[in-house]
């Protein structure tokens, strides 16, 4: 069982490698603090950017009302409507 954990991991590992290359180099360094890191921050911005092609800019746009991360994705504009 231990051995096939092991394996699992360093499967996960090279492929973890595989996938950095096919990341623009700008957003590389979020992907690496989502998979090595428990930052569920950095999970989510990896994932909405992966999500959008790594257009950051449409993520504000996300349109996409049922996906569970909709409410906490990154880099929307925070409005505040209340008055003071």
């Amino acid at each position: 069982m231990e051995h096939q954990i092991e394996t699992s991991e360093n499967n996960r590992q090279q492929k973890i490698k595989c996938r950095i290359l096919e990341i623009p180099k700008k957003y590389r360094r979020i992907y690496k603090k989502a998979v090595e890191t428990n930052s569920k921050a950095a999970a989510i911005e990896a994932f909405c950017l992966e999500c959008v092609c790594w257009q950051k800019n449409e993520i504000i746009n996300c349109s996409c009302l049922t996906c569970p991360l909709f409410g906490v994705r990154p880099c929307i504009k925070e409005t505040n409507n209340e008055s003071k």
